[in-house]
């Protein structure tokens, strides 16, 4: 019993000079949001016995949530490290509701280390592990949602203006047609001896060379043209008919998912920083061919040719203003456009879902250090006007969505 104490005890005291030397950071954050859908067919239905007929094309939703996250970082000469964890298990969200019947769920958000060197006229750096996306793209957040954490390897060189950003993400194990789960895999001979049963990783490559170009003292830009290879990546689906949380209010009207199966997107992006405190910023996004499936069966083999899926995305916005410290305030609006195949769902803005275009508006506002309070709003439209997926044709069914939400959070 003693040398159990002893040892706790030196423990303890291993930790507390151990945590000296690491940086903490961590956040907590309070939402409450609502949304309006119309699905603009003015559809009717009578409630109760001889009751009158109600409008059931609207569907009003109001939420409370809530956030935080806790992580520390440390490091000595070319090595960093850093952990954390975070509310929620969604990739690109971590809000979860108040009294959500699964309790607050706790994951783990980031869990890494890094390894920089100067070679002299470039600059090296390797990220090993659970980390931040190491690409950049626009605040509207079209290809990436911020929340997003990738696990796997990411890198960047730079030499002067010029830099590489690079990675090789592994998105899990491929092991059957149509199915990716957990990194890791069991094969035979007889699983390999046929194409729908072949095991394999499921993996994000990418490479985004950029360069930051200063135009004068207030005046300054950076460019970066990025490529993105899912490869393996079979499940993948985007659901029709716009709605931040893909809602389809008439049953009347079908509904169906276009394949965003194994993506190769091509990105543009620049950023300025202007005078007076403005900034401007643009985004492009192409992803390869994708059809529609066809109705029957509805089978990701069997697809329509000659019906093919918007697959382009661009988001165009404008900000004024920077929250550093108490009182300060910002301002921003972006005008964006996803096709219903140009990007993955599950990895981008979990309010701008493919097949929608519209505006956004954002505000922040330092109330004290650290403390901000935001709002932001969306009022989208349905992009495609599609009905059921393989059909094509037009309907009358163009949904809208608004969607807006005011949050106060601390961070330190």
């Amino acid at each position: 019993m003693k040398k159990l104490i002893v040892l706790a005890v030196a423990a303890m005291f291993a930790t507390s000079a151990f945590a000296g030397d690491l940086n903490w950071n961590g956040s907590t954050g309070v939402r409450y949001s609502g949304a309006t859908y119309d699905d603009q067919l003015n559809s009717t239905t009578t409630v109760g016995a001889g009751g009158g007929a109600v409008n059931t094309s609207k569907q009003t939703m109001r939420d409370h949530a809530i956030r935080a996250n806790l992580g520390a970082t440390g490091g000595s000469g070319n090595v960093e490290y850093g952990t954390a964890i975070r509310t929620g298990t969604t990739a690109n969200t971590d809000y979860v509701n108040y009294n959500n019947a699964g309790g607050l769920t706790i994951g783990l958000s980031e869990a890494w280390f890094k390894y920089s060197h100067d070679f002299g006229m470039v600059d090296v750096s390797a990220i090993f592990g659970r980390q931040k996306n190491v690409f950049v793209f626009d605040a509207s957040q079209q290809l990436f949602d911020n929340d997003v954490n990738f696990d796997g390897f990411g890198w960047n060189f730079k030499m002067g203006s010029f830099g590489l950003n690079a990675a090789q993400y592994i998105l899990g194990a491929h092991t059957a047609n149509g199915t990716v789960g957990a990194s890791n895999y069991t094969k035979t001979d007889a699983t390999e001896a046929l194409v729908s049963g072949t095991r394999k990783m499921s993996v994000l490559y990418g490479f985004q060379p950029y360069m930051n170009w200063k135009f004068a003292d207030e005046i300054s830009a950076m460019f970066a043209l990025g490529f993105y290879n899912w490869t393996n990546y079979d499940s993948a689906t985007n659901r029709i008919h716009g709605g931040y949380n893909s809602s389809t209010l008439n049953t009347s009207a079908a509904t169906g998912t276009v394949p965003v199966h194994n993506p190769k997107q091509w990105q543009f992006y620049t950023a300025w920083d202007l005078p007076f405190n403005l900034g401007v910023n643009a985004e492009y996004i192409m992803n390869k061919k994708t059809q529609y499936l066809q109705s029957a069966g509805n089978t990701f083999s069997v697809q329509q040719s000659g019906n093919e899926a918007d697959r382009n995305a661009y988001s165009v916005g404008i900000n004024y203003g920077k929250v550093k410290k108490a009182h300060d305030w910002s301002v921003g609006y972006a005008y964006g456009s996803k096709g219903i195949a140009s990007v993955i769902n599950t990895f981008s803005n979990d309010k701008f879902l493919a097949d929608n275009k519209g505006h956004t508006v954002m505000a922040k506002y330092a109330l004290a250090d650290n403390f901000n309070l935001g709002f932001k709003g969306l009022w989208l439209k349905e992009k495609a006007n599609k009905d059921d997926v393989g059909v094509g044709v037009t309907t009358a069914q163009s949904q809208k969505t608004t969607y807006w939400e005011v949050t106060a959070g601390v961070a330190f």
